[in-house]
């Protein structure tokens, strides 16, 4: 890649950079621009939490009836503060695209273009994912309400008045009022188009998470690589007091140390971005889930269509969580690289001043960059366990609670 143009079109980002288009989070447009198309997305996701909410205030509710709504209210909270806080943060943002592009642009070989490249690609492939399981799970949703109309339409005498309830035909609780039946195709459109604002909210803020986790890990595999190849080429007749111009391996450890200093900031700047969004999804995806497993255990002796709604949203919950505290794992891991990479190295055919820049390197990476919820619990795989073990204690106090 030549330039910035040239990386932003290339089939890794080109994805994620036109849902943050659509949605008006891409950095480098006029902010009036960027305004209106978020407002238009998070008009639809937050506003329909609105009827949601009167659902459970106004009308006369079960228990049963507040197992089934509380998960897509979850989910509109959720949806709704997760791109408001990207939002929010778009200078961080952007201070991290720039990052991006000057690391593209300071690749010297081959070598570490395939590296970084391999990276990006990881992230593209697991972005992709990502956005086909949302479009999946939501349109499996929101074809339950529209198969069950058909369905009992089909059995009904077309001279006989439909007996199916209103509320059926949508794909969650909501409450509009005494005028509900008569604006019944208007109340669709916007429970559709909340659910549409939900999924792109959701892609929009887990991809851009994705995309930038990688590229961490993959700058930080460059400096890996160039510090394992530190001192390669001497022997034990190697000059231990060279002139700094003349020293290689001092100009090279340098380098290292500014790129890796560089990319420590561009780890902080995701931790920022993401540390409120994963303290609030980490609670909300605990009860959420336990939540919509009360759906699958209150529809297992029901007919296909009555448990598949629930069981595919359980399941992209899941997943949902499992990929941001792996992504999490994935920087845990790779930060501590460049550590590795010296000891693998011919660190003692270098000069003095090369070993103190080294030692320097070393001593960074024994503080790992992490990504956590709100400054209390580091995101990884042992608290990924963790979260769902208390998800299945809050399940197991719920479905108590229903008996």
């Amino acid at each position: 890649m030549t330039d910035a143009k040239d990386m932003w079109q290339s089939r890794h980002y080109i994805v994620l950079k036109l849902y943050l288009i659509i949605t008006g989070i891409w950095p480098y447009h006029k902010p009036r621009v960027r305004y209106v198309r978020f407002a238009f997305w998070f008009a639809f996701g937050f506003t329909i939490l609105i009827p949601q909410s009167l659902f459970l205030l106004i009308l006369p509710t079960t228990l049963d009836d507040i197992f089934e709504c509380m998960p897509s209210i979850c989910v509109s909270i959720l949806c709704s503060f997760k791109i408001a806080i990207v939002m929010l943060n778009s200078d961080k943002v952007k201070m991290c695209f720039n990052i991006m592009e000057k690391d593209w642009l300071s690749l010297k070989t081959d070598t570490e273009r395939a590296i970084l490249q391999r990276h990006a690609k990881y992230g593209y492939y697991t972005s992709l994912f990502f956005t086909v399981m949302m479009h999946t799970t939501v349109g499996l949703f929101i074809l339950k309400p529209i198969m069950y109309t058909l369905i009992n339409d089909a059995t009904l005498n077309i001279t006989t008045k439909s007996t199916i309830p209103s509320a059926s035909k949508l794909p969650f609780h909501v409450e509009y009022g005494q005028h509900f039946n008569q604006y019944l195709y208007l109340i669709a459109l916007h429970c559709y188009g909340g659910i549409g604002g939900h999924c792109v909210a959701s892609i929009v803020a887990d991809s851009l998470y994705y995309t930038l986790i990688q590229h961490a890990c993959g700058m930080f595999s460059v400096i890996g690589h160039m510090l394992e190849n530190i001192g390669k080429n001497n022997d034990i007749n190697f000059d231990l007091n060279p002139d700094k111009i003349d020293d290689d391996n001092y100009n090279k450890t340098l380098n290292c140390l500014r790129r890796h200093l560089h990319i420590i900031q561009f780890a902080e700047f995701i931790e920022i971005i993401y540390t409120k969004i994963y303290l609030v999804s980490a609670n909300i995806n605990m009860i959420a889930g336990s939540l919509v497993g009360i759906q699958v255990l209150m529809n297992i002796n029901k007919t296909a269509k009555d448990i598949v709604a629930p069981l595919t949203v359980y399941i992209a919950q899941l997943l949902h969580l499992f990929l941001h505290f792996w992504q999490a794992q994935f920087l845990l891991d790779y930060s501590v690289l460049p550590y590795e990479s010296i000891c693998r190295a011919n660190w003692y055919y270098t000069s003095k001043r090369c070993q103190k820049l080294l030692l320097l390197i070393m001593n960074r990476t024994m503080k790992p960059c992490k990504i956590t919820a709100g400054k209390i619990m580091i995101l990884s795989i042992e608290s990924f366990a963790a979260v769902v073990k208390a998800s299945v204690s809050y399940l197991t106090i719920f479905r108590s609670l229903q008996q």
